[in-house]
């Protein structure tokens, strides 16, 4: 019976245990190639070990961005239908021999981003137990090296079991030597190469891998100039993507890399950024002018995708780089980040005859291309317009994407760019860009346009003449909006009434006319940071469809109850991210239900601490406002019942008011009406139940019956309480002395001889400073009568830094300004204390 009971009470152990450390994951289903997979998400949980109780079935387990430092024996032996592992961005350094034991069937493995040795951690018979992996990922594991000058031997004896790899990802060591053993990898198909330190691309480097490989991968070696040699690409004759972007090897000599594939296909070829300022001798000169020699090699291939973006280019000689053999190839080209004039009168055949036979260019990018300066842009209308008597180009009826933004180039006499009839053309950028390359448009059908920078005229006409009803996005940002809001009002965005995401950030606008968004009603993102909206338009609450608004970096000092109300209930329709960092916000009385609205809110919000201001003029964040709401507006009390006392009177006005119209007993009405009133006053009054308690000792009583009674009660209708008069029988003196000045709003220290030795003011004394710190005192006021301040008690010392005193005048003279004091601290609150 005994080992029954103990039996049970181990199971119960088990499964909770199995449960606590199954809730670390999320179990999830995906489905891929028509097979429903299950998966551990583990993803950025803080881990330190491999979960032991998951379920034994998942296919899929993602250990990454956690805290992993070594793989221990057996740590998978529990999940053998594994077929993918991800431990990228971990922090490990150890892998045991037996870490991946009974993971027959694991196809993916990706351990990039941590800090393994390649020397010291992969074995042969790490991999064993998954030598049918089809993928391995281990980029970026590798450190800086000191030496760049020895040999870097890699484990081919441990990659060499892994035959049927068709993508591998690994670091670049300065002068690396790969063994045969990489040469068993006879289905190896992407080789990727990153944390290269490489300096020299030689011949010798490829010769034991496969030549199976389809695309190669050596981008960003940027430590030292990377020589190259003109057959370094030779073991890889089935070559369909070269990528070496951010490799400084120099354009020149990148391109002579590509002798094995003259007259061959290449689906693409990114030598972006192979050339850098760095990089300036005589015989490769960063400023580059583009020969035919140059581009012998190139200029023979059909490529589809061409980058030779940020490479120093200042000029192309005449059949040289738009003179390709196959232009019928290219699918998209990037000249971005050069110094060359793209359409001259001296080229302008070449240029034409180019754009003529790409057929198939779907993006043209030719941004940041400085050339000259101090151009006057003059545009022209759609309206007869003939190439006979102007210099024009046509632009490919293909092309769907074209970003000439950053660019100034002037050419005289002015180029202009048609864009055909039937065009493809839905993306235009043009931000900050100075051209006098007008573009002739007929039917564009546009669906993303960039316009920043300058001014807000050249795309607003562009978008009048041609009204895109295709047009969904918008970026129009540092583009004088402000003033064209102004100018024009309701009717600026008349034209672009199918918009769905807009961005008109930075254009210091600080208000929207009331039917402004109008004409958009499909807007579902809207952009509005490094404005100078003070509130957010209210005009937002009869868009139904937005699901993001940004108003980053404005003047908001709140958001109101009704946007708040607008988001919430966007919230529930289709969900809703809103963005407010870096505004003014107040964290004051007013704003109390939006502080509460940050924290209670489902609203997908950037933050759930803002920085605001307190009355006194300190920063904090609404977080800490939030939790601290007693202590920070306790004052705030008496305002939330006016308020809440007006709305209710308010109301029964417009009641009552209504009743009357139908000749209802009106006089009832009022009766009702006074009593609710009376009652509101109540209440609030029930918050302060006096404005002053005296603090008091000796035969000043008198003084205060006959001077300051008279007024304050009776000239200024303030409420005090003197004990004397006020205190009720039958409690204790202290008891009355801690409530009245609980429920008083300001207390008066009469200090004269006689309260130099009264126990019972310090009392009052010591309750005065607990009101104040716990907000229920607004102010402490010590007036000082036939003493010196010099004689004040030291225990007031600690209340000097938020007293006031009020020493009463000898001189009648000055009696008028002292009473003038006392009234603004009693009724005002607002001088300073000094």
């Amino acid at each position: 019976m005994e080992e029954i009971i103990l039996y049970s009470v181990l199971s119960i152990i088990i499964i909770c245990n199995e449960f606590v450390h199954a809730s670390v994951c999320d179990i999830k289903y995906e489905l891929k190639e028509n097979e429903e997979v299950k998966i551990a998400d583990c993803k950025n949980k803080g881990l330190t070990f491999i979960p032991q109780n998951l379920p034994g079935d998942i296919k899929v387990l993602d250990m990454s961005f956690n805290l992993l430092r070594m793989i221990g024996n057996n740590s998978f032996v529990n999940y053998k239908y594994l077929q993918e592992l991800f431990l990228r961005q971990n922090q490990l350094d150890y892998l045991s021999n037996n870490s991946f034991q009974g993971l027959h069937k694991l196809t993916i493995l990706d351990m990039s981003e941590n800090i393994l040795n390649l020397s010291n951690v992969y074995s042969a018979e790490l991999f064993h137990p998954i030598k049918n992996l089809t993928k391995l990922d281990i980029r970026r594991n590798m450190p800086q090296p000191i030496d760049f000058d020895a040999d870097y031997n890699y484990p081919d004896h441990a990659f060499g079991i892994l035959t049927e790899l068709s993508f591998l990802g690994i670091d670049m060591m300065p002068l690396p030597h790969f063994g045969s053993g990489f040469g068993h990898m006879i289905t190896l198909k992407e080789l990727h190469f990153d944390s290269c330190y490489l300096v020299r691309l030689s011949n010798e480097i490829f010769q034991r891998f496969s030549s199976s490989v389809e695309q190669l991968t050596i981008r960003n070696c940027r430590l030292h100039f990377v020589v190259t040699d003109n057959n370094a690409l030779l073991q890889f004759p089935n070559l369909h993507v070269i990528d070496f972007s951010g490799t400084f090897m120099h354009l020149k000599h990148a391109l002579q890399l590509l002798q094995p594939y003259r007259n061959k296909s290449i689906t693409t070829i990114n030598f972006g950024h192979v050339s850098d300022v760095s990089i300036d001798r005589v015989d490769i000169p960063y400023v580059l002018t583009i020969t035919v020699d140059i581009m012998k090699n190139l200029k023979t291939i059909c490529v589809e995708n061409l980058d030779l973006s940020e490479n120093g280019i200042v000029d192309y000689e005449p059949g040289s780089l738009f003179s390709l053999d196959h232009p019928k190839c290219l699918r998209h080209i990037s000249f971005k980040g050069n110094r060359f004039l793209l359409f001259s009168e001296k080229k302008l055949n070449e240029i034409q005859y180019f754009l003529r036979k790409t057929v198939r260019l779907k993006s043209f990018d030719y941004s940041y291309n400085a050339v000259n300066y101090g151009i006057k842009y003059s545009g022209t209308s759609n309206l007869d317009f003939n190439c006979s008597f102007h210099s024009c180009v046509i632009l490919p009826k293909s092309l769907e994407k074209l970003d000439v933004s950053y660019t100034i180039a002037y050419t005289f006499p002015a180029i202009y760019l048609l864009v055909p009839k039937n065009n493809s053309l839905t993306y235009l950028d043009v931000s900050y860009s100075n051209i006098n390359a007008p573009m002739i448009d007929f039917q564009i059908r546009l669906e993303t346009f960039i316009s920043t920078g300058g001014d807000y005229s050249f795309a607003w006409n562009q978008l009048k003449r041609s009204p895109y009803h295709t047009l969904k996005t918008i970026v129009w940002k540092n583009a004088d909006l402000d003033t064209a809001i102004r100018l024009y009002g309701n009717q600026f965005f008349n034209s672009i009434r199918s918009i769905e995401s807009m961005d008109i950030s930075e254009n210091d606008i600080w208000f929207f006319p009331d039917d402004l968004l109008n004409p958009m009603p499909n807007l579902t993102y809207l952009y509005l940071s490094k404005n100078s909206f003070q509130s957010i338009p209210i005009q937002l609450r009869d868009h139904t469809k937005v699901q993001m608004l940004d108003v980053r970096k404005n003047r908001l000092t709140s958001v109101s109850s009704a946007i708040r109300d607008w988001a919430d209930k966007m919230q529930e329709l289709h969900g809703m991210t809103l963005h407010l960092t870096d505004n003014a916000f107040e964290c004051n009385c007013d704003n109390i239900d939006f502080i509460r609205w940050i924290q209670t809110t489902k609203v997908d919000l950037d933050s759930r601490s803002y920085k605001c201001k307190l009355s006194n003029g300190t920063v904090i964040d609404t977080f800490i406002a939030y939790n601290s709401l007693y202590e920070l507006f306790a004052d705030c009390k008496n305002t939330m019942w006016l308020t809440f006392a007006s709305t209710l009177l308010s109301t029964f006005m417009t009641i009552s008011l209504l009743l009357f119209a139908y000749n209802r007993r009106w006089k009832i009405i009022f009766s009702i009406y006074g009593v609710i009133r009376r009652v509101v006053e109540r209440k609030v009054r029930r918050i302060y139940q006096y404005d002053v308690y005296i603090s008091y000792e000796g035969d000043i009583v008198i003084w205060i019956k006959n001077v300051l009674i008279p007024k304050l009660e009776i000239e200024w209708g303030l409420t005090m309480c003197i004990k004397d008069r006020d205190f009720l029988v039958g409690p204790s003196q202290a008891d009355n002395e801690a409530e009245s000045i609980q429920n008083s709003r300001s207390i008066i220290f009469l200090i004269t001889p006689e309260f130099l030795s009264s126990h019972d003011c310090m009392f009052e004394l010591d309750r005065a400073k607990h009101e104040r710190i716990t907000k229920n005192l607004e102010r402490i006021i010590i007036i000082t009568k036939d003493i010196t301040i010099t004689d004040i008690p030291v225990e007031f010392s600690y209340i000097w830094n938020y007293a006031f005193i009020v020493q009463w005048p000898e001189n009648l003279e000055d009696l008028d300004d002292t009473w003038r004091k006392l009234r603004m601290l009693l009724t005002d609150g607002l001088i300073t204390n000094t």
